[in-house]
């Protein structure tokens, strides 16, 4: 599955994808190491403001927001999960989103996304 960066290309914010990640204490040390390995940026909690660690989180969850229909139901043919349309944190912003950690991996260290608006 690819996600295109539609928003970086032609300015169209509402097809840019969001990816967060909230980790528990523990995992930080695995989850900067391997971000750091994939993207050669240093990240800490806060830094970008879309990583944070979380003491009620038993691992990582690791989030992708958009609002492309055609990208939901692509992902959802391929067998992510996709919540939406959505109520409550980002709702506002973005009807969609995704929990899976494999696939935002696949996007960081394959695709070229980063923590952040991409």
């Amino acid at each position: 599955m690819t996600i295109r960066r539609k928003g970086n290309e032609n300015g169209n914010e509402k097809n840019r994808v969001l990816l967060e990640a909230e980790v528990a204490p523990r995992g930080r040390t695995r989850f900067e190491g391997r971000y750091l390995a994939a993207t050669g940026i240093v990240v800490s909690p806060g830094t970008p403001e879309h990583y944070q660690t979380q003491i009620n989180k038993w691992g990582a969850e690791l989030r992708v927001y958009f609002n492309d229909h055609a990208m939901a139901t692509a992902l959802k043919a391929s067998g992510v999960t996709v919540e939406g349309p959505r109520r409550g944190y980002k709702s506002g912003e973005y009807r969609y989103r995704f929990n899976d950690n494999k696939l935002w991996w696949k996007l960081v260290e394959t695709q070229g996304l980063r923590l952040g608006l991409n």
